[in-house]
């Protein structure tokens, strides 16, 4: 009979009224502790929010790194493979029948050699006319080289050289180690800010002109030294094959992957930021023990009023609601300014980077998986950090705490 009439009683309306007001009573009083020590709540709260800050920090800027060095890759190489010698010993028959494969998109032709121009070392390119769809020229001045003769500057080399469309140049090309040159005269149709994607065009002195008279002028007949190769969708295992079978019917070529570049880079930025993930690791765990110091002394000043809780029918889990709600609340505002500080940090870090003189360009955007990383970093070292000093909350006995006092 009266153990039916318990049951009754712990699952009556009133009873889930009053384990309710418990619970509501416990988030108040966990709230107001925490404004009671406000030295150690903002210490804490500082602590967490560093931790934060630089994982958010580093993660931004990492992203940032990969993100800007993958767009100046594929600028400088605007295809998935380049096949490069020396000498055009390429012969176009080739470049013929990898455009015929189902697997490629492109496969463009083109001589590329150093030159001189004016006096200053310039980058002289032959490309097919065909071949101007694939490398974007941003065009300020002029039209293409459509053509025989003439050609395109790159708008640094049209300043140092006073030129403009319809002006003539003569460039000099080295032939081999026997210190003579082909001069060529060309025919300035346009002047451009970049070509191949961006390829350092306002950086580069750099001459564009038509494949075939660059073909005629240095004798090679139909062969080339450099093939461009786009893949459809950027298959990794089409670009595989080529790349091994370029490397058997060209032995002297030395070919380049889009992606092997873009990951060489990146393994290097991977290893760089070991140094600083030890950092994060570090300021973590430091949270943490500043987490379980500030639980730790709440449950301790909290004694007699835990023990009193318990005497008059609180439960374990009430009583650590308590300290539960300070942890989040704690863990949330500084996941929060953490957040802030991290991404307004790293856009910071990136502007003196620029002020000291080092112009690099890295792109700074905000990615909502990293907050939502870096505030998920916070709640769980919150969290974690104060399960040893709750576990004490379990072993006060009413009776001994009433005693003692």
């Amino acid at each position: 009979m009266n153990a039916c009439l318990k049951r009754i009683i712990s699952i009556s309306p009133f009873t889930r009224c009053v384990n309710t007001r418990a619970s509501l009573m416990a988030i108040r009083i966990g709230l107001r502790g925490l404004m009671a020590r406000r030295a150690l709540t903002i210490m804490t709260i500082v602590a967490v929010a560093t931790a934060v800050a630089l994982l958010i920090a580093l993660e931004t800027v990492t992203y940032g790194v990969k993100y800007t060095v993958g767009l100046e890759v594929k600028s400088i190489l605007p295809a998935d493979l380049m096949v490069y010698t020396s000498t055009a010993i390429i012969p176009e028959e080739l470049v013929n029948m990898i455009n015929g494969l189902k697997t490629v998109e492109y496969a463009a032709p083109a001589i590329l050699t150093g030159a001189i121009a004016g006096g200053h070392d310039v980058t002289l390119i032959g490309l097919s006319p065909s071949s101007f769809t694939y490398f974007y020229p941003q065009l300020i001045q002029g039209s293409l080289p459509l053509s025989s003769g003439d050609c395109i500057v790159s708008q640094q080399l049209a300043q140092a050289l006073n030129v403009s469309t319809g002006d003539y140049i003569y460039v000099y090309v080295p032939q081999g180690i026997s210190g003579t040159y082909n001069v060529l005269k060309l025919r300035v149709s346009g002047v451009f800010s970049s070509i191949f994607g961006g390829l350092l065009g306002f950086q580069v002195y750099m001459i564009v002109t038509q494949l075939s008279y660059l073909q005629s002028q240095l004798n090679t007949g139909d062969f080339v030294n450099v093939i461009f190769i786009k893949v459809i969708h950027d298959n990794p295992t089409v670009i595989n094959g080529l790349n091994t079978a370029m490397k058997q019917i060209i032995p002297e070529a030395q070919v380049y992957e889009q992606q092997s570049i873009i990951g060489s880079v990146n393994e290097v930025v991977n290893l760089i930021n070991v140094f600083f993930v030890v950092v994060i690791v570090l300021s973590i765990i430091i949270a943490g023990l500043i987490v379980a110091i500030m639980v730790l002394i709440n449950v301790r000043e909290r004694r007699r009023e835990i023990g009193i809780m318990k005497a008059i029918g609180a439960s374990n889990g009430q009583v650590m609601l308590i300290f539960i709600i300070q942890v989040l609340v704690v863990s949330l505002i500084g996941g929060l300014l953490g957040l802030i500080a991290g991404y307004y940090g790293s856009v910071a870090m990136v502007k003196l980077i620029n002020y000291l003189g080092y112009n690099i360009s890295i792109v700074i955007t905000p990615v909502p998986e990293f907050f939502a990383l870096g505030l998920a970093t916070a709640l769980v070292t919150g969290v974690l950090a104060s399960i040893p000093p709750l576990i004490s909350v379990t072993r006060i006995r009413p009776a001994e705490v009433i005693r003692m006092e």
